[in-house]
């Protein structure tokens, strides 16, 4: 099942923001806890196994046992545990615990180191050890299920999950049930400790834990191998036991007895890198004559092959740098040579020809091979073209001439002439010299209504006075043909002067 961002669960009380990661019990995602205001890890339970998940009572259970683990107070058991039913999924609240998973901390070329590894079984099983009132039913005791803060080293435990239906109620008052729930803490553990040494799965391997554990750390105590062997036991085939066939002796207060304290184990981890099996060349032992008590000195045997080989190998070493330049040089004189013989190489396309300063080109017609520049008016070119000038040639007709007639009026003149109108002076308007008296301004009214009652009325242009017609203009009498011509006015004499007075 996947969650889209942004879904919101029990109302609004929780609402997804992102995905974290898919650990051994189902997928973990990063939710908001609307009414606390805090971040926490939201985990759907069964999903792997939707047909294993337990009846609703168990269910329920559950949910009551995930209370009473968050009301021991354990620092190494997440804050705020909790679980949840929508919509027929299996919800998981728990705080979000501070580190990183082991199984992306610890690798096979990186594993951690022995007093770490102690510490932090040490921590767990003094965790584990506070749910013996309650039981130990559900419990996912894998590497990506543990937290581990290598600075401040803190340490916190997250696979608390479902048991599956065919696993009963937790009762701590069977017996049986207490000892197959503690077998299989115990040899979970064990596993734990072997991955944190090893950085490899004991479930990977058939051989007993101790065997590589012991090649990775030889330094180790003994009691070490003492737990691994009694904590995951192995048949004489290989396979693993179950829980009802482990040592009935096998507890976790007598497992945890059983290892070393943190000070007694080396700090450095394991080296990343694990050297290969080497069999060496034959020895023999050569005593002293001079001094009987001696210790025997021993001599390697190198077999003569691999003497030669040893020769020849330091013989290439020394001639290696000589061999590097002579093939340098060798290099640059093939590609100088090259070049110079693509250079000095003539293209050998048609459409690539390079000019040929001696080539021939047939000459012109006319034109003597003698004198090579000659001026451009006797040049063969010039002295074939046609003239083109407006000189007609000699012996030719005369160009008639083409010269249009002058102008000739369009239309005649009118027989009448149409009278001049000649506009009549406008008379000038006669000036009031008398100051007229100025109206006095009525007084303006301190707030002017937005919609007076009484609107001014418009003023009224006074109608403009009608012009007199002008004049008629008297005609003259049209001369008719072969008539007599009008007699002339005689012309203005110029007024008489006015007598003085003097």
């Amino acid at each position: 099942m996947t969650l889209a961002v942004g879904t919101a669960l029990q109302n609004g009380n929780y609402v997804i923001d992102a995905w974290v990661a898919e650990d051994a019990i189902g997928p973990v995602y990063l939710a908001m806890d609307v009414s606390k205001g805090q971040w926490i890890q939201l985990r759907i339970l069964g999903s792997r196994s939707p047909a294993t998940l337990p009846d609703a009572p168990q269910r329920q259970v559950f949910y009551q046992y995930l209370d009473q683990v968050n009301s021991l107070k354990q620092t190494a058991f997440p804050a705020r545990l909790g679980g949840f039913e929508e919509e027929g999924v299996c919800y998981q609240t728990l705080a979000s615990p501070p580190g990183t998973p082991l199984d992306r901390l610890v690798t096979g070329t990186n594993s951690l180191a022995p007093r770490s590894s102690m510490a932090i079984i040490q921590r767990l099983t003094e965790a584990f050890e506070t749910l013996h009132p309650i039981g130990w039913a559900g419990l996912r005791l894998t590497p990506d299920q543990v937290w581990y803060e290598p600075q401040d080293q803190i340490v916190t435990f997250t696979g608390f999950d479902l048991p599956p239906s065919t696993t009963a109620i937790p009762n701590p008052t069977d017996k049986d049930q207490v000892f197959s729930e503690e077998s299989a803490l115990v040899c979970g553990l064990t596993h734990l400790l072997y991955f944190m040494l090893t950085g490899q799965r004991a479930e990977a391997t058939n051989a007993p834990l101790a065997v590589e554990v012991r090649r990775r750390h030889p330094g180790l105590p003994t009691v070490v191998d003492t737990a691994l062997a009694l904590g995951s036991p192995r048949l004489l085939n290989g396979a693993m036991p179950t829980l009802h066939e482990l040592p009935p002796t096998v507890t976790l207060a007598a497992w945890k007895a059983l290892l070393p304290h943190p000070e007694q184990l080396p700090s450095t981890p394991a080296p990343s890198a694990v050297p290969q099996r080497f069999t060496g060349p034959p020895t023999r032992a050569v005593f002293s004559q001079s001094d009987p008590g001696a210790q025997p000195q021993a001599i390697v045997d190198y077999p003569a092959q691999v003497s030669t080989l040893v020769g020849s190998t330091q013989r290439q070493n020394r001639s290696l740098p000589l061999a590097l330049v002579a093939t340098g040089l060798l290099a640059t004189v093939s590609g100088l040579g090259f070049g110079f013989y693509a250079r000095l190489q003539p293209a050998s396309s048609a459409s690539q020809e390079r000019l040929n300063p001696n080539q021939s080109f047939p000459p012109l017609p006319g034109w003597n091979g003698d004198d090579l520049l000659q001026p451009w008016a006797d040049a063969p070119a010039r002295r074939d073209r046609p003239d083109y000038s407006n000189t007609p040639p000699p012996g030719s007709e005369p160009v008639p001439d083409f010269t249009p007639n002058p102008q000739e009026p369009a239309a005649p003149p009118p027989a009448v002439p149409q009278p001049e109108i000649v506009p009549q002076p406008v008379p000038e308007p006669v000036e009031d010299w008398e100051t007229p008296v100025p109206l006095q301004p009525e007084p303006t009214p301190e707030f002017e209504p937005i919609f007076p009652s009484d609107p001014a009325p418009l003023p009224v242009e006074p109608a403009p006075a009608p012009q007199p017609l002008p004049a008629p203009v008297p005609m003259e009498p049209v001369p008719t043909e072969g008539a007599a011509p009008a007699p002339l006015a005689p012309p203005l004499q110029p007024a008489a002067p006015a007598p003085s007075s003097s």
